[in-house]
């Protein structure tokens, strides 16, 4: 299964009323879940970004992280319009490194891998609206 794959299937839940898929083919397995992962007061204590585990979506022997929006606000994935964006697919990342921003109340929340890693999805758009718990990131670990 493929990072295209993957996104196709994000693509499909959008304008629905279904909160969670479960996709496998070959081996390889995805599970996509819309809406909160964590009740409210898990979140508090994990202010940063919430990081769910799951086999490789690429097939190869290295697990993957799927970075995750731990508010509510609008993605950005650089600092400014004039600036390049934070990280892009293939950039090797490491703990820490801020992966993009996210605007909730006029506040700009830097979002960071926890990670060391390689890129290998960006599943939102510049400029979307995000909501907790919403996946962002894949980043394969290194």
């Amino acid at each position: 299964m493929n990072v295209k794959t993957v996104k196709d299937l994000i693509e499909l839940l959008k304008g629905t009323d279904v909160v969670e898929l479960e996709w496998s083919t070959e081996g390889d397995r995805v599970r996509i879940v819309r809406g909160a992962l964590l009740a409210p007061e898990q979140g508090a204590s994990r202010q940063r970004e919430a990081l769910e585990k799951s086999p490789s979506i690429a097939g190869k022997e290295n697990p993957t992280v799927t970075v995750t929006s731990p508010l509510v606000g609008t993605f950005y994935r650089s600092a400014s319009s004039e600036s390049p964006p934070f990280v892009q697919v293939g950039d090797r990342v490491k703990k820490d490194q801020v992966l993009c921003v996210i605007e909730a109340m006029k506040l700009m929340n830097e979002i960071e891998s926890q990670i060391d890693g390689i890129v290998t999805a960006i599943l939102k758009q510049d400029g979307e609206r995000v909501g907790y718990g919403d996946q962002l990131f894949i980043i394969e670990e290194a």
